[in-house]
């Protein structure tokens, strides 16, 4: 994610771009290789045909289907159903990839190993650990103990391990971590605040065709009444 790009490319490309491929990421850990283009195909689109992305990534129908219902089992994609009444009246599904919910996912995701790496660092800056120089093998001070600080695999006497150069990588893995959740969270406000304006424009359509709907319900009432006592008036006269 280097910050120079926004300056060379279109800002608009860049974000979608982003967004492609970080849900690519997220998919192909849930869903597997297979899913490869499927975000491609998906992405800005609504309700696309299950055989169009069966022939589109050459599987078969059961082997994306598989691949779907795994995603939409973490809330990934979503799907409406039509029966085609060409084809004997079986059920198509139509999918649609869920982009908010998708970024939220991964966001979790990141959170989650930025905490496993700094649990991993405690335990290493805290903890005592040996090793066989010759098989690799490391223990804990207690294992260590167990076996007289001598290698369980060779016998060879156990040497302790210096953790230095283990704790900077795993600090390197957070900071690449962090980064990505920083653009994470940032795509993820944008869309979250996309969202919320369209569910307010479509509460707003709605409330104006119920209102429209409540109106002409009004005025037919009072036309059936001005002709109700319109009549009513007529019989008045003809006595």
């Amino acid at each position: 994610m280097v910050t120079w790009f926004r300056k060379v490319f279109n800002p608009i490309f860049f974000r979608q771009n982003m967004q492609v491929n970080l849900l690519n990421t997220i998919v192909l850990t849930i869903a597997g290789s297979q899913a490869d283009g499927l975000v491609d195909m998906l992405y800005n689109k609504k309700n696309m045909n299950e055989f169009l992305i069966a022939k589109k990534l050459k599987l078969t129908i059961n082997q994306v289907r598989n691949i779907l219902y795994k995603l939409a089992d973490e809330g990934l994609v979503s799907f409406t159903r039509k029966k085609d009444t060409k084809k004997g009246g079986w059920y198509i599904y139509y999918w649609t990839l869920n982009l908010g919910k998708s970024l939220f996912r991964f966001k979790e995701r990141l959170e989650h190993e930025i905490e496993n790496l700094k649990n991993q660092i405690s335990t290493k800056k805290s903890a005592t650990f040996f090793s066989c120089k010759h098989c690799g093998l490391e223990l804990t001070q207690e294992n260590a103990l167990l076996h007289d600080y001598t290698c369980p695999e060779c016998g060879e006497a156990l040497d302790i391990k210096e953790t230095t150069v283990e704790v900077h990588a795993l600090e390197k893995e957070i900071v690449k971590r962090e980064q990505i959740l920083a653009e994470v969270s940032q795509e993820l406000g944008g869309v979250i605040d996309k969202e919320d304006k369209a569910r307010v424009r479509k509460t707003k359509a709605e409330l104006k065709k119920k209102k429209a709907e409540r109106d002409v319900r009004r005025k037919k009432v009072a036309k059936e009444k001005a002709k109700l006592l319109k009549g009513k008036k007529g019989k008045k006269k003809k006595k």
